[in-house]
């Protein structure tokens, strides 16, 4: 696991500000025996889980900018298509609400399965899992682009999941 000069790891999570918004934390890819081992590079962004919201943030729950915001405040995606441009990241662990830490913006992690069904592997996701905010969907390409949603991917599926589990993807959320 990589740390920074400052001491932070990934999992560093806090009521205080330890590091600016939108601070990058790279842990490098690794073949030893750490919670890495053979995952590859991960970038985790600090941010902070907006005290309006009140809402805690778990594992797999995708996080995005707070609206008429341009910092790294984040509120969990809701349940409608989101521009990849206001995604932040995905959420590895708990984060209080009114707190600080780190989420996924790229690398193997996992997304919560919303809609009520399945994360399917070898799918794109993408936001607005239907009912329950932060949670993701399979992509939908449509030859008529109008419920196209491929163009709103967060991240691609590699080992898919039933409704309301957590699926392993590939994160990769350009708005971090």
């Amino acid at each position: 696991m990589a740390t920074s000069a400052a001491g932070l790891v990934s999992t560093t999570v806090s009521t205080d500000q330890l590091a600016p918004l939108g601070f990058e934390l790279l842990e490098p890819a690794s073949s030893g025996a750490d919670t890495n081992s053979g995952e590859g590079q991960k970038i985790w962004v600090y941010v902070q889980n907006d005290a309006a919201a009140a809402a805690a943030w778990t594992a797999g729950k995708v996080i995005m900018r707070l609206a008429a915001t341009s910092t790294h405040q984040g509120v969990l995606a809701p349940v409608a298509i989101v521009a990849p441009m206001r995604m932040l990241g995905v959420a590895q662990h708990a984060i209080p609400s009114d707190s600080f830490g780190f989420i996924l913006k790229r690398g193997i992690g996992v997304i919560t399965a919303g809609n009520g069904a399945a994360l399917t592997v070898n799918t794109l996701v993408t936001t607005g899992g239907t009912v329950v905010l932060g949670t993701g969907l399979d992509a939908v390409a449509d030859a008529s682009a109008i419920t196209d949603t491929t163009s709103e991917a967060v991240g691609w599926c590699t080992v898919g999941a039933a409704a309301a589990a957590n699926a392993t993807c590939w994160i990769d959320c350009k708005g971090g």
